[in-house]
């Protein structure tokens, strides 16, 4: 997470973490020489034994790969005849883990309603009255199991036609589910005109409405891409109707397996995102939220860690909770993910990153940023704020520091030089680009070293190889801020001739598209001031949007856009002439389809150059409720 305070009390016994208003900067990285995290010792901290016995590959593969089914005739099922009950599909159904040949499609069954004796059957469609089916199969009873909350994962990978929108729905004990809509990726070797993502990210339920989720559904589409926080730890009550989360365990935040997953039933459950994952397929990582705020690896004691849970003083339980977390986000998503039951740790069972490729137009791979992820650096307090001119932690340019781990990092660059793709589309979760802020007199500063900026050799050890090998119009896109950005990625930022008003296109490495969050607390909705331990809210009336925004504009030539005031969504078009980007603003205090949404900006990238072209701007300095009154 990005964008919360240092403050004295401990987040589990707040309601909700509160957000805050100052932004990154960065440090001296100069010796590009340092080698990068010695891959022996990686290995030995890969394959080293799961903390006090906890594992969990006790879990059924097929609940994170999906299960095939078995190909059946249609016959056995009325489907036309069938009653269509949201009771026995309270989450109704989506898609994922799109293929050239197939989708994962994913339900769950209520624990009430299901049979234990009936088996669960699947059609798909060319069209959604069901007249042209492209496939009908089924699961056996036995799979779908309470053990995993009935929740039911099917991989129709080589069933299904490629680059198609079809068409399906689900069939138990007579019930026939909703109808969702999937889609499956080009050939390899196609060529497509276009293709169109929606980019989200941070969308706690507590502290406000998903009305974007419903313009989303509304919109022409080929996949969402989520890049975390997609379920928040925290229980609480929340001043909107509806929205107080209560956890089995009865504590404040995610204790157990079962709070986990009441997690994801709470937030899978509001409607709004339920139409836009029956209309469009997913394609999700996570953040920091779907287990515990600022959340690392600690490698010195092959064990995960957090400030932010109390568990984290017993490596046993804290491990148990981070398994449990894995377990929940496996089961609540239907992603294309690796799985091997086998490993001893962690951190070999689970392998998230994998590259999604349209074509011969678009190459996005998307990984994963806080699994492997070593310690904050500077004896920072679990990623919030460093104050002081820098450099205050010199260990962020560690060379044996990670956030990606080796394996993870050599694969994204190996994967990005490869391809021949047009574009490259990087689906980061965590702000690369560094920024300079100071709103004190005496010119302190603040780091976030929860972002990039607390692991600066490796993020120039990315950059540096993309400019040496020519990786051309790549982008990234990223999340977790709570803020709308765009900005260049440079090959290094510290260069004097980097801070000028126009940097050199020579150090121009491609574009960083920040996406802002659905509903969480974006960054100045919710202010508080600066200072080293910050424990009461500012009532300065100088901090502002305004004031972030003229700020980070003068300090910060790389950055074209940044807008710290609206939650909304993103919209990714690429074409092999240009990539453009439209960043929306809508209205999340209230829990209409109708909700407003406003254009913030676009942009086009074209084909061949760092370049950013500004087509639509709209600041809505009045807001939305100066407007619709």
């Amino acid at each position: 997470m990005v964008w919360e305070p240092y403050i004295k009390v401990t987040y589990y016994k707040e309601k909700i973490p509160r957000t805050t208003a100052i932004l990154v900067l960065m440090s001296n990285h100069s010796d590009q020489k340092k080698s990068s995290i010695n891959r022996r010792m990686a290995i030995k901290s890969l394959g080293a034994a799961a903390i006090g016995g906890v594992s969990i590959a006790t879990l059924d593969p097929e609940i994170v790969t999906g299960i095939t089914p078995q190909s059946t005739d249609g016959k056995a099922v009325g489907w036309e005849g069938g009653k269509k009950s949201k009771t026995m599909f309270p989450l109704s159904v989506m898609s994922g883990g799109p293929t050239s040949s197939g989708v994962i499609l994913w339900t769950q069954l209520s624990a009430d309603s299901c049979q234990s004796s009936s088996p669960v059957h699947v059609q798909v469609a060319t069209d959604d009255s069901f007249s042209d089916p492209v496939y009908e199969g089924k699961v056996t009873a036995e799979k779908v199991s309470p053990d995993h909350n009935n929740i039911v994962k099917m991989d129709l990978d080589g069933k299904l036609p490629a680059d198609s929108h079809l068409f399906y729905r689900f069939h138990h004990a007579g019930v026939t589910s909703q109808i969702g809509r999937a889609r499956t990726l080009p050939k390899e070797n196609a060529s497509p005109e276009a293709v169109r993502l929606a980019v989200v990210t941070c969308q706690s339920y507590q502290q406000g409405y998903y009305p974007a989720y419903s313009h989303i559904a509304q919109e022409d589409l080929d996949y969402i891409v989520h890049l975390g926080d997609q379920i928040y730890e925290y229980a609480g009550k929340s001043d909107l109707e509806g929205r107080s989360v209560s956890l089995p365990s009865g504590h404040d935040l995610a204790w157990t397996l079962e709070d986990f997953r009441h997690l994801w039933e709470t937030y899978r459950g509001d409607g709004f995102f339920q139409d836009a994952l029956e209309q469009h397929t997913f394609i999700p990582t996570w953040d920091d939220h779907e287990i515990v705020n600022n959340r690392y690896w600690d490698y010195e004691n092959d064990r995960p860690w957090t400030k932010d849970h109390p568990l984290n003083d017993d490596s046993e339980a804290i491990t148990k909770l981070f398994a449990d977390g894995i377990q929940a986000w496996w089961e609540y998503n239907p992603a294309r993910v690796t799985y091997n039951p086998d490993a001893e740790s962690l951190l070999e069972q689970f392998q998230m990153w994998r590259s999604i490729r349209f074509g011969d137009l678009l190459e996005m791979p998307v990984t994963d940023e806080r699994l492997f992820s070593s310690l904050p650096p500077g004896g920072d307090a679990a990623g919030q704020r460093q104050w002081g001119i820098p450099p205050n932690a010199p260990e962020a340019d560690d060379a044996d520091r990670t956030r990606l781990g080796f394996e993870q990092r050599e694969w994204l660059l190996d994967t990005l030089k490869e391809t021949n793709a047009t574009w490259k589309a990087w689906t980061n979760e965590l702000a690369i680009s560094p920024l300079w802020l100071s709103f004190s007199d005496n010119m302190q500063i603040s780091k976030n070293y929860d972002a990039w900026d607390g692991y600066q050799h490796e993020r120039n050890e990315i950059m540096g190889q993309l400019t040496h090998y020519n990786v051309d119009n790549f982008v990234a896109f990223t999340g977790d801020m709570h803020t709308y950005m765009v900005s260049y990625l440079m090959n290094d930022w510290e260069r004097t001739e980097s801070r000028t008003p126009v940097p050199s296109k020579e150090e121009l490495v491609g574009v960083e598209l920040l996406t802002p969050g659905i509903s969480s607390n974006s960054g100045t909705s919710d202010f508080w001031g600066p200072g080293e331990e910050v424990t009461e809210e500012s009532a300065s009336e100088s901090l502002t949007n305004e004031e972030m925004v003229e700020t980070v504009l003068e300090e910060n030539p790389w950055v074209e856009f940044f807008n710290a005031k609206y939650n909304g969504y993103s919209v990714a078009e690429f074409t092999p002439d240009a990539c453009t980007w439209t960043t929306y603003a809508v209205d999340d205090t209230v829990n209409k389809t109708d909700a407003r949404r406003e254009v913030l900006r676009k942009y086009e990238i074209p084909e061949g150059a760092v370049e950013l072209n500004e087509l639509e701007s709209n600041d809505l300095k009045n807001g939305f409720a100066a407007q619709d009154s």
